[in-house]
């Protein structure tokens, strides 16, 4: 990056100009280095002003700081690029750079799975050229422009997923993105508590598909709620994925043990070897072919690509845990991602027997309860010796599964994740499978460490 386009595109001035190339932009003073700029964000808890100084004696080039800040003498005859406010820098130059870069970008959304789905796509897309993707889940309005300014002006293609919690979170990452394409996981009831309706989130995840290039594509899965409000959105052309309907331009059939044959018009079916068992894998699966396919790749290379694809951690990730057997899905949950989890595990095989033990699903406002009495209704009753629930908003989600018929005394109601941790390792028979779910908040995989102990 040109020194002289990064004070452009951000209104920032120099203190004195870097004698170093710039070469990566960071916002973690641990991870500063040569060629590394470091952007002096200010949290909640911390302020990274507090830090330039540590991110020089880590080998920064340059720091990103704000005008009316005075550095320390040690630091004061280094490059500052001082701008009124570092957040909003960030997001200019990550717009500036995405106008000057060639690479195919494919914009990724959705209320659960896009983190399994950009992963995917990426996989596919490497076979037909080098790919760069958001690094683990660097989708928000810090994330975004990160993932962005790391991608390689030589790539041939870029994934970046695009995540969103709040009514207008999308527009500066849209903004930025203007992707090529883009491509929509799900939609669900994820943040309900800040968009009050399954309708209003698919608008605000619409924003991506209406930044998408007319010449572009945006895939979409047949029968999404929302569809019409996501279709409405697009000004390119829209590329449907379904699983088991004919109507859609791709069509998947989910067969075991993580395989998926895909149709494609008058094509010869392929298959997708993922290892991620589900519905909702297979329909990510899909979509990624789709999204790979429309965007160049061919079958053969999007299978190549595919065979170096590994699972994304705490995603459905089988693991050893002490005597028994665990499918760790904790790294997050909503209602839609917590219902295909449960069907997914009642499907598996299982000789000594199953164990699910589910965290609160945050961020559901008002509609919590419902949302957590609605997903042990539909989907709790399911073939496991023990339903166990972590947090008050779980009491609900076993309230639900009884009322479905699951017996009461089979449930285990935790207040939080250390008595879990306490009790749940005495619960459980040697030899048994055990599914962790829950939000991010609610950290269960500490459960794994205390089986292991």
């Amino acid at each position: 990056m040109k020194t002289e386009s990064l004070a452009r595109w951000c209104g920032g001035v120099w203190s004195v100009l870097p004698t170093f190339p710039l070469t990566r932009v960071t916002q973690d003073s641990r991870a500063a280095c040569l060629g590394a700029l470091y952007v002096a964000l200010k949290g909640p808890n911390h302020d990274g002003h507090d830090f330039v100084p540590a991110a020089f004696r880590a080998g920064a080039t340059a720091a990103l700081v704000r005008a009316d800040w005075t550095p320390p003498p040690e630091i004061a005859h280094l490059p500052l690029l001082r701008v009124d406010d570092p957040a909003a820098a960030l997001l200019a130059i990550a717009k500036g750079y995405r106008a000057d870069l060639r690479p195919f970008v494919c914009g990724i959304t959705g209320s659960a799975g896009k983190t399994t789905l950009k992963e995917l796509a990426a996989a596919m897309l490497s076979g037909a050229g080098p790919t760069a993707a958001t690094p683990g889940n660097y989708n928000n309005e810090v994330g975004l422009p990160l993932s962005v300014l790391a991608v390689p002006e030589d790539a041939r293609f870029a994934v970046i997923e695009a995540g969103i919690s709040h009514p207008g979170d999308m527009d500066p990452l849209a903004d930025i993105l203007r992707p090529n394409a883009a491509a929509i996981a799900s939609i669900g009831p994820a943040h309900i508590e800040f968009f009050g309706s399954v309708e209003a989130i698919a608008a605000e995840k619409a924003k991506l598909l209406a930044a998408v290039r007319p010449k572009g594509f945006a895939v979409l899965p047949l029968g999404v709620p929302g569809e019409v409000i996501l279709r409405a959105a697009c000004r390119c052309r829209v590329v449907t994925a379904a699983l088991g309907n004919p109507a859609a331009d791709y069509v998947g059939e989910p067969l075991a043990k993580g395989v998926v044959r895909v149709h494609r018009g008058d094509e010869p079916a392929v298959l997708l070897e993922t290892g991620l068992c589900g519905e909702h894998n297979a329909s990510n699966a899909l979509i990624a072919y789709a999204l790979a396919r429309e965007a160049g790749a061919t079958a053969g290379q999007a299978l190549a690509g595919l065979a170096a694809f590994k699972a994304p951690p705490m995603r459905w990730e089988a693991v050893q845990a002490g005597p028994v057997h665990a499918i760790n899905d904790a790294y997050n949950a909503n209602p839609l991602s917590m219902r295909a989890a449960l069907e997914t595990f009642a499907g598996m095989d299982a000789p000594a027997g199953k164990v699910v033990c589910v965290g609160d699903m945050l961020e559901l406002g008002d509609a919590s309860d419902a949302q957590h009495r609605a997903v042990g209704e539909a989907s709790g009753n399911g073939p496991w010796r023990l339903l166990a629930g972590v947090g008050p908003a779980s009491r609900a989600l076993l309230e639900g599964a009884v009322k479905a018929g699951y017996p009461a005394t089979q449930t285990v109601w935790f207040a939080s994740t250390a008595e879990a941790a306490e009790a749940l390792p005495l619960l459980l028979r040697p030899g048994e499978t055990l599914l962790i779910k829950g939000s991010r908040g609610m950290r269960l995989e500490t459960l794994l460490d205390a089986l292991r102990r």
